[in-house]
């Protein structure tokens, strides 16, 4: 005989009345909310969940339906936030917002971390070999030169480099060894030497030695530098006027050799007055070997991996960057070898910025990984369709060129791999946590 079954309707019986009792607490339960966010907050907790159902097509209805009832929640969250805000009835959430784990926020403690307005570490700085530069009383100038016999396309970095450096000047380094570029610019009073390497006609590395603080600004800093400031001009006068003394002293000296050879014309018998005369004056050479100051001793000298160049003409909208010298942003060196390192960095630019030009290049640390941006900021008024009152807006054009640097070694002195003494040295094996950062 066949059989038939019989269906139970869904919501009679003891599971019924269970589901409408669930539900009846969960109305008293947010009945007694004290304001809208609350309540949409419960309402949010109890939202039933997606049902498990083995058809398909009824799974996909079933499903659609259940994202729009959790938008919709959601949606009313938000507006009885914006509603409490309005009314002044805000409580703290019951479900607080997570703060993710990051490296940063996870990051293992480093002993030397620098706070900010340490005296000692101030006092370090205002005599260090760098405190000249940023004092403005010598300016940089920056030679810029390649590893031996480079590719064409390495020139392109170097001439995007010339143009975020100001008073850079390139060399081409032909077969000279880097011990006699080092003396040829000291004695042309270069303060830093920038050596570019490359790999697969990529550059990927940057060697950067201070050459000492040198004896007197030169380069685009000569006469007619549109950045010299008023005391600066006061000392040009005071050397003037110095300059007028030496040539009344050398006129003098002249008058005073005539004399000499008048007497050695017609001798006397005197010998007291040929010892009491006056010994002869040095030459030329001898007066300029002694005037010109020493130069400091050299040091430091730093290597940089460089990763991710992107030059200006792959950067979309932007701008071609002028003469002006930029401002300098040196960003999260905390430590004391960060701290050392973005002064470092800080020493290639002049700290006398032209605000006109509204150029800043910034060197923002992160990880290790120091991220060398150039940028021009860029005033706009009236061109937004939300901006009825004519307000003016700021926003950033990037000028190029984009690349990333990561210190391998720092010498406390000029280069010498050999017999120089390290400061820095970062091995493979001394990265023992992911989570350690030495800048």
């Amino acid at each position: 005989m066949p059989t038939h079954t019989v269906s139970k309707k869904r919501g009679s019986g003891a599971g019924g009345e269970a589901s409408k009792k669930k539900h009846k607490k969960i109305r008293e339960v947010t009945s007694n909310a004290t304001n809208a966010t609350e309540k949409a907050e419960e309402a949010m907790a109890n939202a039933r969940p997606m049902p498990s159902i083995a058809n398909k097509l009824k799974r996909g209805e079933i499903y659609a339906k259940w994202l729009a009832e959790k938008k919709k929640l959601k949606k009313d969250l938000k507006a009885a936030k914006k509603q409490d805000e309005k009314e002044g009835k805000t409580t703290p959430s019951t479900h607080p917002k997570q703060q993710p784990r990051t490296l940063e926020n996870t990051r293992e403690v480093e002993e030397t971390i620098v706070k900010p307005g340490d005296e000692e570490v101030l006092a370090d700085e205002e005599d260090d070999e760098f405190a000249p530069y940023f004092s403005c009383v010598v300016k940089p100038k920056i030679m810029i030169t390649t590893r031996p016999r480079p590719s064409a396309e390495l020139f392109a970095f170097i001439q995007g480099l010339m143009t975020l450096i100001p008073n850079s000047y390139y060399y081409p380094r032909k077969d000279f060894e880097l011990k006699d570029i080092t003396g040829y610019a000291r004695n042309k009073h270069f303060s830093h030497l920038v050596v570019l390497s490359e790999k697969s006609k990529t550059c990927n590395g940057m060697l950067v030695s201070h050459l000492g603080v040198p004896a007197m600004s030169s380069g685009i800093w000569k006469d007619g530098d549109r950045s010299v400031r008023e005391d600066e001009e006061d000392d040009e006068d005071d050397e003037e006027g110095d300059g007028e003394k030496e040539e009344e002293e050398e006129e003098e000296e002249e008058e005073e050799k005539e004399e000499l050879e008048g007497d050695e014309e017609n001798p006397s018998s005197d010998s007291d007055e040929e010892s009491n005369s006056p010994p002869p004056p040095p030459s030329q050479e001898e007066a300029e070997e002694e005037d010109l100051p020493e130069l400091d001793t050299p040091g430091p000298t730093c290597f940089f991996k460089i990763s991710n160049i992107v030059m200006p003409k792959k950067l979309s909208n932007h701008g071609k960057a002028t003469s002006h010298i930029p401002e300098l942003i040196l960003n999260n060196f905390t430590t004391r070898l960060g701290h050392r390192c973005g002064r470092f960095l800080g020493s290639i630019f002049p700290h006398a910025p032209e605000f006109q030009g509204r150029q800043a290049v910034t060197f923002h640390n992160q990880r290790d990984y120091i991220f060398v941006r150039h940028h021009r900021y860029v005033f706009e008024k009236g061109k937004r369709k939300m901006d009825k009152d004519g307000a003016t807006r700021a926003r950033l054009q990037e000028l190029g060129p984009r690349f990333s640097l990561r210190m391998r070694w720092m010498l406390a002195g000029g280069f010498d791999t050999k017999f120089g003494e390290y400061e820095y040295y970062g091995k493979t094996e001394y990265n023992t946590s992911r989570r350690k950062f030495h800048l």
